[in-house]
Order: structure tokens, then C-alpha cells, then sequence
């Protein structure tokens, strides 16, 4: 069983302090900043063109359960990918903010019942999601 941040390869977490330890520390930061920002540069996309998709929730809510799935993926991956992909395309493409900016506006409108489902539906479903994309790395890395 691996910890859940730390992958098959162990970049993540500790094999992370041990190469920062050693004469290519700088450019491990390097490259770990490069991949960050380029999952980044990505998920934000993916995100502008959720948010296009028609419908009150859908596209925040897709954004949110699509973000905790890749997410729950990245941590069995190697190497930087788990920066890649889960700090910085999921960081970028998952969006609590607008979820909690449309469930103020339900509690606004007194929507008790829309902001309940909402809300349940965007844990319930996020929860599942990283579990199913830890399930498939797991098949994938394993």
C-alpha cells in the first residue's frame, strides 16, 4: 500500500525532501514549477469551457467531479506527474469559490432544497470520483 502522496516512484512527499537534497535540487524546484504551471495553464481551459456549458450548475459542478477524479488518478502516477496533474491542472480546473458563490445566491433565494441536493451531489460525487481515480491509477501504475 502507498500513502496517498507519495507515488509508485516516490517524487511526491518524501522522494521529494531527498531530491531537494542533492546537487539538482534547484533544478527539481525548476521543473516541479514548470509542470505545476503548465497543468495550470491547462486545467484553466478545461475550466473556461466548462463554464460555456448550458445549464445553471452543470458546468461547475462537471468541472468539480472531473477535478476530483483526475485528481484521485495523479496521486498513483510517477514522477511530476502528480504536480501536473494534480496541483496544477486540477487545482485550476476544480473550483470551490463558484461553488460556494452559486450556493450563497441558493441560500439568497432561499433555495433550500436546490442548494441541498447541489452541494450533496458536488461531496458525494467528488468523493467518489477520487476514489474511482485512485482505483484506475491503481490498475494503471500497479
Amino acid at each position: 500500500m502507498i500513502p496517498g502522496n507519495v507515488g509508485p516512484d516516490g517524487l511526491v512527499g518524501v522522494g521529494l525532501r531527498e531530491a531537494l537534497g542533492t546537487e539538482a535540487a534547484l533544478e527539481v524546484v525548476f521543473i516541479l514549477f514548470v509542470a505545476v504551471g503548465a497543468g495550470a495553464f491547462l486545467g484553466g481551459i478545461a475550466r473556461w469551457a466548462l463554464s460555456l456549458v448550458p445549464g445553471t450548475h452543470v458546468g461547475t459542478w462537471a468541472a468539480n467531479i472531473v477535478g476530483s477524479a483526475v485528481f484521485g488518478f495523479s496521486t498513483l502516477m510517477p514522477g511530476m506527474w502528480p504536480a501536473f496533474l494534480g496541483a496544477g491542472f486540477c487545482g485550476a480546473l476544480s473550483t470551490l469559490s463558484t461553488l460556494a458563490k452559486e450556493g450563497g445566491t441558493m441560500i439568497k433565494n432561499k433555495e433550500w432544497g436546490q442548494l441541498t441536493s447541489y452541494v450533496l451531489a458536488t461531496a458525494a460525487g467528488g468523493i467518489i470520483a477520487a476514489w474511482f481515480g485512485t482505483l484506475w491509477a491503481s490498475r494503471a501504475f500497479m
